[in-house]
């Protein structure tokens, strides 16, 4: 069951968590037909358990509830990775996963096609291989011409179990046939997005490779026969999994954390290419202390409108990576033009656990990140993700909502949360100074600090550990606030 947290007025713009009794991982999200919204992933019943099964959720425009259904096939386990829209058909989406059998005496992993309406019924079933001892992942897939789908998986078999691959499924969605290519087991390889060239006949792979050498992320061409592989190095300092975007008919782009051998601080970047994968210009968007700005946990975080190029990013992660540590994170979004360059940055959040997952644009031209949300401070302690839907207007703002003394979009945060002998304030590249002022939680106003710089320390050693409400002003506006904790 789903449980809707809700408020009174409806609002076209706005940021909600729809909270679940079980652990749900969401991965993609379309629009429909219907003016409605549309997410899928996987919903894990039990906590710690490997049992899975996939998942898929409807909300309106405004992000009010409508359906949600969970789907177990035959005796096992189910994922669901990714739906797309299907051009030629009405009401009609394709949704991408996989599932396996581990009971009713058979064992096999299949990746699938299904077919689903309106009503998040699946009408028509496609089942691509029928692997005995081998795990097969989807995760991502791209149509040519409607009938040919370009499946990018996770490939493991018990030969393999010290190494996982990417592989390619080619399949055929009418006549069901379908032939696969499976990098070599030399080295992890984990897979992040696929891309048809179809100007040149080829299938781009991005994909990251486990080594302690820069750049890791190649890109594999293929011929659409998965024939005539090449293997290029973009020039970049990209650690982590890169994305991958079209941005023209002759350019792409590439965004991931930028290692600069400095492993308390790694900040997101995008790069552009052209389709000799010649670097043309590359920029990186300040970050934290002590911190990492990851592009999420999805296979997009780049969005190319008519207007803006729209990077996600993953703010404020901790070097430990764990995903429940108790220090929020928020939701980035890098506005630039399309000369790359950076107009502004806008935080969502801050109040919980947020991993951005998905970005797409809506007819309307708002702009939609859906992804997982975990509150740290629920009690009891419980590493426990809902999904979350972010949906903004198309300059990025949060408008309509009931609370207009409050900014619903943060130009300045507060980090580390919770602290102890300092905290900083980290202002979004369109401010270039800023006041911030601390209360006590009756509202005293304790401390009023000017600030200087992009991110700027302050000392808090002389107060005491408690809850300490903040305002950030800007031009006679509030771009920040909130409550940050010392310890």
């Amino acid at each position: 069951w789903l449980v809707y947290n809700y408020s009174a007025q409806a609002q076209e713009t706005f940021l909600k968590i729809y909270t679940s009794s079980d652990y749900k991982k969401i991965m993609s999200i379309i629009e429909t037909d219907d003016d409605h919204l549309v997410f899928c992933g996987i919903v894990y019943p039990n906590a710690g358990a490997i049992e899975r099964k996939g998942t898929v959720t409807k909300i309106d425009l405004s992000g009010n509830l409508l359906l949600s259904r969970d789907y177990e096939f035959n005796c096992g386990n189910s994922a669901f990775a990714e739906l797309i829209n299907l051009p030629s058909t009405s009401g009609e989406y394709l949704l991408l996963g996989a599932e396996d059998s581990i009971g009713g005496g058979i064992s096999y992993n299949s990746v699938f096609i299904h077919t689903i309406d309106n009503d998040l019924d699946i009408i028509q079933k496609r089942n691509f291989g029928l692997w005995a001892d081998t795990t097969n992942n989807a995760w991502d897939f791209e149509l040519l011409n409607d009938t040919t789908a370009y499946i990018l998986s996770s490939f493991r078999t018990p030969n393999s179990s010290l190494y996982y691959n990417y592989s390619i499924i080619k399949a055929h969605l009418t006549t069901g046939d379908y032939c696969y290519y499976v990098a070599d087991n030399l080295e992890n390889k984990a897979g992040t997005n696929i891309s048809i060239d179809e100007q040149n006949e080829q299938i781009w792979v991005n994909y990251f490779n486990f080594s302690t050498t820069l750049p890791a992320n190649p890109i594999a061409k293929f011929g659409l026969n998965l024939n005539d592989i090449e293997i290029v190095l973009p020039d970049n300092q990209f650690y982590t999994q890169a994305k991958l975007a079209k941005m023209c008919d002759s350019t792409y782009l590439l965004s991931a954390t930028c290692y600069v051998y400095n492993p308390q601080n790694r900040d997101l970047g995008v790069a552009e290419y052209n389709l000799q994968d010649s670097l043309l210009k590359l920029i990186k968007f300040p970050g934290g202390i002590d911190s990492i700005t990851y592009p999420g946990s999805g296979r997009r975080n780049i969005l190319v409108t008519s207007d803006y190029i729209w990077v996600m990013g993953w703010y404020n992660c901790l070097t430990s990576m764990n995903p429940c540590d108790d220090e929020p994170t928020y939701i980035m979004l890098n506005k630039l033009n399309h000369n790359l360059e950076l107009i502004e940055q806008l935080f969502y959040g801050g109040d919980g656990v947020y991993n951005p997952n998905d970005i797409i644009e809506t007819n309307d031209n708002h702009i939609v990140v859906a992804g997982d949300f975990f509150d740290p401070y629920a009690v009891p302690f419980n590493c426990h993700f809902d999904p979350f839907v972010l949906k903004v207007n198309s300059e990025g703002l949060i408008v309509n909502t009931q609370n207009h003394e409050l900014p619903q979009v943060h130009e300045a945060i507060v980090v580390p949360n919770p602290g102890k002998e300092f905290l900083a304030v980290k202002l979004a590249i369109q401010h270039h100074a800023a006041v911030l002022q601390l209360f006590d939680i009756g509202g005293r106003l304790l401390l009023t600090e000017q600030i200087n710089t992009d991110m700027q320390q302050v000392n808090t050693s002389a107060l005491p550990a408690g809850v300490y409400p903040y305002r950030i002003t800007a031009g006679n506006r509030i771009i920040g606030w909130g409550k940050w904790v010392k310890e």
